[in-house]
């Protein structure tokens, strides 16, 4: 029955093979069970950690590698013929690269964890903390991109003939990706230069204002003084003006606003209209009376439809600045109505003339 010939190998040949896998697996089992154990308790005697996170991570990887060895052992037993010698060690290249990168990626995960990331700890600056999760994809990324080379060269293909048949595609993907390649470089730069922290207020080119609540690789939260979550591109932040507010001695949320007035109001009307509003803004406990931040009102410009009055106050630092702001535009409202003074809106007059 062993002599029993299936193709071109006879029933002993299969079952020594098998054997010597089956050894091989046993063999991992038996030294992630016993040589792994005696090596931790070795490890965990030493000053340094990094025997034992070294321990941990190959582990698994060596184990694997073991059973590799059993598999390309078979090919002793058993005559598989010229195409069949060719793909089982193709097979066998393929698993060891897997297992590389396996290796490499455990490593990657302890480099970061034990070495980066005490680094950035010590670091007063918070946005070096967000760029760790990138710094772990990335070196990822690129062992995952090395070992595919290995592995589309180990099935027979040229890689410098497929990375130029790639050229025209590579080309329309870098086209497409290079607002988030620009987002991404963009916090890079930001990380880098570190003009603000994680919990700064700042306000980015004149126009947005707020507090500085995450980073990502794409863009940069901000919540405003309205409790909203503003999301600005990261190339925005790294190429226009940013002013750090969370360092100045003065620490007030400015907020700047417009009232209109209609046409037809008084001048007399139009001054009572700015000293109801400055009266308004100097009474609230939560606006900053002096300085250069002190409220201000003024008639700005004749507008379209209605005659403008430019407005500004300064808030102290609160949570409150919402209901603030709030109580302010309602009392500002309250008492321009209880004066029959009008808020403009949107007209136009036509003046029909009778032939």
């Amino acid at each position: 029955m062993l002599d029993y010939v299936l193709f071109g190998n006879t029933i002993q040949n299969y079952i020594l093979a098998l054997s010597v896998l089956l050894l091989f697996v046993g063999a991992g089992q038996l030294f992630s069970a016993t040589i792994v154990r005696i090596l931790k308790k070795i490890a965990s005697k030493t000053e340094t950690v990094v025997d034992d996170v070294l321990v941990n991570i190959l582990e698994a990887p060596t184990v694997f590698a073991l059973f590799i060895v059993g598999f390309k052992l078979t090919a002793v037993f058993i005559t598989f013929g010229v195409r069949g010698q060719e793909i089982h060690s193709n097979i066998v290249e393929m698993l060891i690269v897997i297992d590389v990168i396996w290796a490499c990626m455990r490593l990657t995960d302890v480099f970061v964890e034990h070495y980066l990331a005490p680094l950035t700890a010590k670091s007063k600056s918070k946005l070096d903390d967000h760029l760790l999760p990138f710094v772990r994809k990335f070196f990822k990324i690129v062992i995952v991109v090395i070992g595919a080379i290995f592995l589309i060269k180990n099935m027979g293909y040229d890689v410098t003939s497929l990375v130029a048949g790639l050229g025209i595609g590579g080309l329309a993907f870098a086209l497409a990706a290079q607002p988030l390649l620009s987002n991404l470089f963009g916090g890079i730069s930001i990380i880098a230069d570190k003009p603000f922290q994680i919990g700064d207020r700042i306000r980015v080119d004149q126009k947005y204002e707020g507090y500085v609540k995450e980073m990502g690789m794409r863009s940069t939260v901000i919540r405003t003084a309205n409790d909203t979550m503003l999301h600005l591109p990261n190339n925005i932040i790294a190429t226009t003006a940013i002013e750090n507010l969370t360092y100045t001695d003065n620490q007030a949320i400015r907020v700047l606003f417009n009232i209109g007035l209609e046409y037809n109001t008084k001048v007399e009307k139009i001054e009572e209209a700015i000293k109801i509003i400055k009266n308004v803004l100097t009474d609230h406990p939560n606006i900053v009376k002096t300085g250069l931040t002190a409220p201000f009102v003024g008639f700005s410009e004749f507008k379209e439809s209605s005659l403008n009055l430019s407005c500004g106050y300064s808030l102290f630092p609160t949570s409150k600045s919402t209901a603030i702001r709030t109580e302010v535009n309602l009392k500002i409202k309250k008492e321009l109505e209880a004066a029959h003074i009008h808020f403009a809106y949107p007209t136009q007059t036509i003046h029909l003339k009778k032939e």
